[in-house]
């Protein structure tokens, strides 16, 4: 569980809380303050109501996340990827708001360098 990660959610993107409380059928503004309070206190500091809120909005977000698959431009059909990315690369996944395991983040590394060799020539 990242809760650093938690923390920047809770700074730079709490729109991200609100898509969950609702995907999930809860309160937006209780979800986020509990993933406030999480963040600054940890999973323990909850009680037992809070924690079921967290466990069914706010856990997915930061732990066990699903790699995205990467895609190349030309491709028609979105990648598949069933990686789950590294905790300790969570944080900045949300940052740079690119969630690809290192596998896709190489293949999409290489695809950006063979396109500026390309129009370099």
């Amino acid at each position: 569980m990242n809760l650093e990660a938690l923390s920047d959610i809770n700074r730079n993107n709490p729109e991200i809380l609100e898509q969950s409380a609702k995907e999930n059928v809860a309160d937006p503004e209780k979800v986020k303050g509990i993933a406030l309070f999480a963040a600054d206190n940890g999973y323990d500091s909850l009680s037992a109501n809070q924690k079921y809120h967290f466990d069914k909005s706010i856990r997915a977000l930061i732990e066990n996340v699903q790699c995205h698959g990467y895609t190349h431009e030309f491709d028609e059909t979105p990648g598949n990827c069933e990686a789950i990315l590294n905790d300790d690369d969570l944080l900045e996944c949300y940052q740079n708001d690119v969630f690809y395991c290192e596998s896709c983040q190489a293949q999409s590394a290489d695809d950006a360098h063979s396109k500026a060799k390309f129009f370099e020539d």
